[in-house]
């Protein structure tokens, strides 16, 4: 993980715009059927983007980029920006006092999170 004063993992510093990869298809919202792409470019931090993560979806639910972006953008769309910081402060209150739930997933989403994030530059 990057640097402790690194904005990117700094659920309160102010960040630069995310651009989540393009979202494609009718598996992540109800479409009609019609061609549907959803682009997100959003301020986020990495632990706001593993906040969306942690704790509402499952491993298998983010095999993918395009899994791991939608499930940001749903829970961000859903959720918005001031719940994911929430939930960003209190994974890390509750890392440092030992009360995470799954360790191993959290390290899981971090490690997707900054591995997309490396990728898109």
């Amino acid at each position: 993980m990057a640097g402790k004063n690194d904005t990117r993992t700094n659920p309160t510093a102010e960040t630069g715009p995310v651009r989540l990869p393009v979202i494609k298809g009718d598996g992540w919202f109800d479409s009609g059927r019609r061609q549907f792409i959803l682009c997100v470019e959003y301020p986020l931090s990495a632990e706001e983007m593993v906040a969306a993560l942690y704790g509402v979806v499952e491993p298998a639910d983010i095999a993918t980029d395009e899994q791991l972006c939608g499930s940001i953008a749903v829970a961000l769309s859903n959720e918005g920006l001031a719940a994911l910081t929430a939930r960003a402060i209190k994974i890390r209150h509750d890392e440092q006092h030992g009360a995470v739930a799954s360790p191993a997933f959290l390290t899981e989403c971090r490690e997707r999170v900054i591995a997309l994030l490396q990728a898109r530059g």
